[in-house]
């Protein structure tokens, strides 16, 4: 006969009508819900029959020395989450720690018994099927960017300012002559997505600039860069104002950005400026370089791996939510000069 599978947090939240941050500030006795709603959550999971998960329970005294790493889909190429992966392997290894990449070929009951003694992910999404696995396993897990809303509370985070380098590359546009900016973003809307969309909205908004958006998906970057710099750069409606500056979100997207501005007659650096909200090596040497944000995504992991070791330190003591900052840098290139006067 079957075993019936073991109630989830998501069938916990979901009976509650609650999020599944706010079920699992009411299961661990975290501040941030009323005592009605905690009673409601509480009462819920002794009903469904749910438990944290066993490897969570016994974490001060079982542990396996595997820090695990949840990287969002399709990004595996991007020189950024390398250098950010080395970063957590270079403290990991500080501290005697294995780290061990989660595929996310791996099977629901695979992530489901992940033997770990916690999880780093980067650039979270609601829409990842492996991050709610993941989180459905009860192991302190620290997020690189902020968890969404709608997911379950990290016990740590490492943040960076993206509002503020989304102003400043803005900012040059404008110094260089710009006056129409427009972003190129991800379909994929993880939460540093959603807060440079944000800043550029208002950015746009304040200097009474109409906003122009463009989506392109990590699966296929390449050809939906293309797509989205096409529907910037060309148009019918000749009182809609033209196109001259583009900030792409990945470095991955702003190169085809580049390779297709010269399809539309247009001269990177000059009439067509263009910046990256990531930076990477290559950035740097095509012609003209490219603006960049300078992430320092070796720190930022490194920062994840001393986040995770305080959690780790901590145990089940209520510690709340430990926040680091990572500053970042704008580099400024040729992309962004503008015509000579």
């Amino acid at each position: 006969m079957t075993q019936p599978c073991p109630a989830t947090l998501k069938q916990v939240a979901e009976q509650a009508k609650v999020s599944r941050a706010a079920a699992s500030f009411a299961l661990s006795g975290r501040p941030g819900v009323s005592d009605t709603t905690r009673a409601r959550v509480l009462r819920i999971a002794e009903e469904l029959g749910y438990f944290p998960n066993r490897a969570a329970r016994n974490l001060r005294t079982s542990t396996s020395g595997i820090i695990a790493i949840c990287l969002p889909p399709n990004v595996t190429t991007m020189s950024y989450y390398m250098e950010a992966t080395f970063g957590v392997i270079d403290r990991a290894e500080a501290s005697g720690r294995v780290v061990t990449l989660i595929p996310h070929s791996l099977e629901e009951t695979g992530r489901r018994r992940l033997n770990a003694d916690g999880i780093i992910a980067f650039d979270p999404s609601p829409d990842d099927p492996m991050l709610a696995d993941l989180l459905e396993t009860g192991l302190p897990l620290v997020s690189g960017e902020r968890m969404p809303a709608e997911l379950s509370a990290p016990r740590g985070q490492v943040v960076s300012d993206h509002s503020a380098s989304t102003r400043e590359i803005l900012d040059s546009f404008a110094a260089a002559g710009a006056t129409c900016p427009a972003l190129i973003t991800p379909q994929e809307q993880m939460t540093w997505v959603l807060e440079v969309e944000a800043a550029y909205r208002q950015w746009c908004e304040t200097q009474g600039v109409a906003p122009r958006l463009e989506v392109a998906s990590l699966e296929d970057i390449a050809e939906s860069t293309r797509r989205a710099t096409r529907a910037l750069l060309t148009g019918d409606d000749s009182e809609t104002p033209i196109v001259d500056a583009i900030l792409a979100l990945t470095d991955g997207s702003v190169l085809n950005v580049v390779t297709s501005a010269a399809e539309f007659g247009r001269s990177v650096g000059e009439d067509l400026l263009i910046a990256a909200a990531v930076d990477s090596p290559v950035l740097g040497y095509t012609d003209p370089a490219v603006t960049a944000v300078d992430l320092r995504p070796r720190e930022f992991g490194r920062t994840c791996m001393s986040v995770m070791e305080r959690v780790l330190e901590a145990g089940d003591a209520e510690t709340g939510l430990i926040t680091e900052v990572v500053g970042t840098r704008v580099t400024h290139r040729a992309s962004t000069a503008g015509r000579r006067r």
